[in-house]
């Protein structure tokens, strides 16, 4: 059976994401530590299943939970080369990570690389808590990081702004060279930061458009979200070598425990 169009440029979309993606220098050593001892770990937004893969071992039970088909459908892709989708014991399903239930609890959780910047209102990182926490076994762990928006905030401007597109990175990709350009939109009313990547093929032909909308969250509103949740904040770290977050921080990472 012939995919479509449509599917045929979702998932060049979730190629050229996860070539553009690659994560933060240290995060998944950090993340292998962080869920060190676990029999089972929960990744939400697990994306084209970077993170999975790591977390993969024997004797552990690890799902991640994926919103977006196509990057669903390339996690299963990546984990079949690997030669890991054929454990048992490492499943992708496809879930909202605001509203999901699932047939276990976990020992640990975790929410890398920005993810939750994905939701959009304070009504939507409350509910994914809450949703985390019933997930989690009594006493488990959740593990999430993000940019640290506190100096972003206090510097953007008061209004909505925009800047103009900046070259990032240039990838190789289905025969063609791409060079990737990235514009963001901020409204810091709404703490909202709409960024669009431009891939555009060297070679020519039709320039590809993915556009990532965000809600950064400052510190003090997670550590009141998290605990509205029923979480307690174990530890806050500026970077993934354990550093001490302060508010000039690049990273805030937070270990929570469910109380």
């Amino acid at each position: 059976m012939h995919a479509s169009k449509a599917e045929m440029s979702a998932r060049l979309s979730a190629d050229l994401y996860a070539l553009t993606h690659r994560g933060t220098p240290g995060d998944t050593a950090f993340y292998a530590r962080a869920c060190a001892g676990a029999r089972s770990v929960l990744e939400l937004g697990s994306g084209y299943g970077r993170m999975l893969a790591v977390l993969a071992r024997a004797g552990r039970v690890v799902v991640g939970l994926e919103l977006d088909a196509a990057l669903l459908a390339r996690a299963k892709r990546n984990l079949q080369r690997l030669a890991l989708a054929k454990r048992r014991s490492l499943r992708v399903l496809p879930g909202d990570m605001r509203h999901f239930e699932l047939e276990r609890r976990f020992e640990c959780a975790v929410l890398p690389y920005n993810g939750l910047y994905c939701l959009l209102t304070q009504r939507d990182a409350l509910a994914c808590f809450r949703a985390v926490r019933a997930a989690l076994e009594p006493g488990g762990k959740f593990v999430f990081d993000v940019w640290n928006a506190e100096a972003f905030h206090r510097e953007s401007a008061s209004g909505a702004s925009a800047d103009d597109p900046e070259p990032v990175v240039t990838v190789r990709h289905a025969a063609r060279t791409w060079d990737v350009f990235e514009r963001s939109r901020v409204r810091r009313s709404l703490q909202r930061l709409n960024v669009t990547y431009d891939y555009v093929p060297r070679e020519g032909g039709t320039p590809i458009r993915i556009s990532i909308a965000q809600r950064y969250y400052r510190a003090a509103e997670l550590a009141e979200l998290l605990a509205r949740a029923g979480f307690a904040v174990e530890h806050r770290y500026g970077d993934f070598s354990g550093t001490r977050f302060t508010p000039r921080s690049e990273q805030l990472i937070v270990v929570a425990r469910a109380i």
